[in-house]
């Protein structure tokens, strides 16, 4: 009978939000080491795979592709996660234009740290990704890896500050180049960070950390706005699908998370993006669902009360440790 089957369709019309209209996503301006006028969009697509378990080449050539095509703008990668070429091939496939994207890498930290070491990857990274430049490149974790060829990484004379340091002119060489429009950092806590400050050159333009309600280091979010460097959350939802077998927890499942959003009448993910955007963050939630993708990408026009964002920043994670991923404060 056609009319049950236009009357199922309208249905389903109704249950799938269209895509975003990309012009309406915020973006921030990033400030330091940045070459030009670079916008970073607020909401990026996550695909680090964690020990590459969850996907497969072809659900990241999907996702990317997905992800573009509803309105997102902002891809986030690194040469560990070994997804640039499935990444570049979803690039090419979307057809959206390469300076309508925005794209972050990073080297190492399974790859090693040192000079020599950065530039071979970065190299790797724009093969990989079939693209002649990053619009952002990190470095990806502060210890270095032990198959570094620097002397300031490995040997008597090597030191993780000093590897983070000779790092991060490596950084600042590929910046000078202008292959990269700006460079940062990821997992930097204010130790690390101070190596940087200390050679009195450029200054990271992001630092890139696991920020959600059970782990929110809100005193390295306000040195960095204090810096002008750009925080940008990682695991902004907790990353169920690892939170789950490492911690035995799921924050999407927090009933006063899910209490607040069905007030709301808007998804748990929405209210606990708007919570990260509300502290100044830009965060990169990670999923190859196309209706949470519209989530990650429509959560803008949520505002929550200081008493609504005291009581998230309340919570605490059933087993008592929130932090999905290492904890960088381990590393000298």
């Amino acid at each position: 009978n056609m009319a049950v089957i236009l009357a199922f369709l309208a249905a389903v019309a109704i249950c799938t939000t269209s895509a975003v209209d990309p012009s309406t996503i915020p973006s921030v301006k990033l400030q330091n080491a940045v070459n030009g006028t670079v916008m970073m969009p607020a909401t990026g697509l996550g695909t680090g795979a964690y020990t590459r378990q969850w996907w497969n080449a072809s659900e990241v050539t999907e996702a990317v592709y997905q992800w573009l095509s509803n309105g997102g703008r902002r891809i986030d990668t690194s040469l560990s996660y070994g997804d640039q070429v499935p990444i570049g091939l979803g690039i090419q496939r979307s057809q959206v234009l390469r300076k309508d994207i925005f794209i972050t890498s990073k080297v190492g930290p399974f790859e090693a740290l040192g000079f020599n070491d950065a530039l071979d990857q970065f190299d790797s990274i724009l093969t990989t990704l079939n693209t002649t430049y990053v619009d952002l490149l990190l470095i990806h974790w502060p210890g270095p890896a032990g198959n570094s060829t620097d002397p300031a990484c490995v040997g008597d004379n090597s030191s993780p500050k000093l590897c983070r340091q000779s790092t991060w002119k490596a950084l600042e060489k590929v910046f000078k180049s202008g292959r990269a429009r700006a460079i940062g950092v990821s997992n930097f806590e204010q130790h690390h960070l101070q190596d940087i400050l200390d050679l009195n050159s450029l200054v990271p333009a992001v630092n890139q950390v696991e920020y959600h309600p059970y782990w929110h280091e809100d005193s390295l979010v306000s040195l960095c706005k204090g810096l002008g460097i750009q925080f940008n959350g990682y695991s902004p939802l907790g990353a169920p699908d690892v939170s789950v077998p490492r911690k035995g927890w799921n924050l999407l499942n927090n009933t006063q998370i899910i209490r607040l959003a069905e007030d709301m009448k808007r998804d748990v993910s929405e209210v606990v993006l708007a919570y990260e955007y509300s502290k100044g963050l830009v965060v990169n939630p990670r999923t190859k669902n196309v209706q949470h993708m519209l989530y990650n990408l429509g959560f803008f026009d949520i505002k929550l009360s200081a008493e609504q964002v005291a009581m998230i920043d309340g919570l605490k994670a059933p087993s008592g440790n929130g932090k999905v991923c290492q904890d960088p404060n381990t590393i000298p």
